[in-house]
């Protein structure tokens, strides 16, 4: 599920011993996860350092010092370093600086402006390789559907590679991960091919056990305070993990903001949404209706909310994350609410 850029990029961890820094962002928060892990297991063997960016906030030597210390028993060593908003700057500059040969650093982030510093500097550096991780359009995520099925021996038409996309939120792990569970069903692979049926996509997948965070996303955006409490009620009942529902809020932020700047430029919302091939014909009225509630500046803090609100689940108990996210999740329905 993946391009030729892609490919080439991950390829680079183990060809380019120039780069200090190969940094991944983008709204796909899900497509920068699983690059970060495949360049990770491209390095099988090395020891792995974990870092996150509040750590070299206030240490603007550590990540260059951990990038250029050996390891006690003469073993290879990378970085993995994740940035939880946008800080330590000066740290990565330390880090580009260096010179001789250093561990590399794998850097992620969510998504990034132009205008955000620290993408100027990876994007200008010549010791930095930068990618960037668009959410794919509904076309694209079938079709990336599609092509990983076929390595594992499956064989998916278009519309129901459309829905498996649709329904794991083009999440492409999620959405990987039905396709293994249903390679296993079938027992196929490259010599045993198999054809999915859609009946047996049905009984397997979580679709079943209505599973959608995509309609919980619509109902909190959309303001409907009693939509929230049925929504919740069925995520609580499913043991939906709270990280992944506040990534989906994220991305739909992302999603909306970008649409709201050309609303604001003058473009229809109505036909905005049709006109955005990502987005189901079905979700369109939801989509018009959120645009309309949520101005640019409201978005934008919001997304910075939410960011604060993923971090702090990462750092609680899993019985506390799902109260702390229903709290949170009810208050900005509210706020859609009040914008009726």
């Amino acid at each position: 599920m993946s391009s030729a850029k892609e490919r080439s990029f991950i390829s680079a961890i183990s060809a380019r011993p120039d780069v200090r820094m190969f940094f991944i962002f983008g709204p796909d928060e899900s497509a920068v996860a699983d690059i970060a892990g495949q360049m990770s297991a491209q390095l099988a063997g090395s020891e792995r350092i974990d870092i996150d960016s509040d750590r070299i906030r206030n240490d603007p030597a550590l990540l260059a010092d951990e990038a250029s210390a050996l390891s006690l028993f003469g073993d290879k060593r990378h970085i993995r370093l994740n940035f939880r908003r946008e800080e330590g700057l000066a740290a990565v500059e330390n880090l580009l600086s260096l010179e001789g040969e250093v561990s590399p650093v794998i850097a992620t982030a969510g998504n990034l402006t132009k205008a955000s510093k620290l993408r100027k500097l990876v994007e200008a550096h010549p010791r930095a390789m930068v990618h960037i991780c668009y959410l794919p359009e509904e076309g694209d995520a079938a079709a990336a559907v599609m092509a990983f099925a076929a390595t594992t021996g499956l064989k998916i038409d278009r519309p129901l590679a459309a829905r498996i996309a649709r329904y794991t939120g083009q999440d492409r792990k999620l959405a990987q991960a039905e396709i293994e569970k249903l390679s296993l069903y079938y027992d196929a692979s490259p010599q045993r091919p198999a054809t999915v049926e859609i009946a047996i996509f049905e009984a397997l997948s979580a679709e079943t056990g209505e599973e959608n965070i995509n309609g919980l996303v619509h109902v909190v955006m959309g303001g409907d305070l009693r939509g929230t409490g049925r929504e919740l009620t069925a995520a609580r009942d499913m043991g939906v993990d709270a990280i992944r529902i506040i990534r989906a809020m994220q991305r739909r932020v992302t999603m909306l903001a970008a649409m709201r700047t050309k609303v604001d430029n003058g473009a229809n919302p109505g036909a905005l949404v049709k006109a955005t091939r990502s987005i189901f014909w079905k979700d369109a009225d939801s989509y018009a209706q959120q645009l309309m509630r949520w101005p640019s500046v409201r978005l934008a803090g919001l997304n910075s909310h939410l960011l604060e609100v993923e971090s702090k689940l990462m750092h609680v108990r899993d019985g506390l994350a799902v109260t702390i996210l229903e709290e949170e999740l009810v208050r900005i329905a509210r706020a859609a609410a009040r914008r009726g």
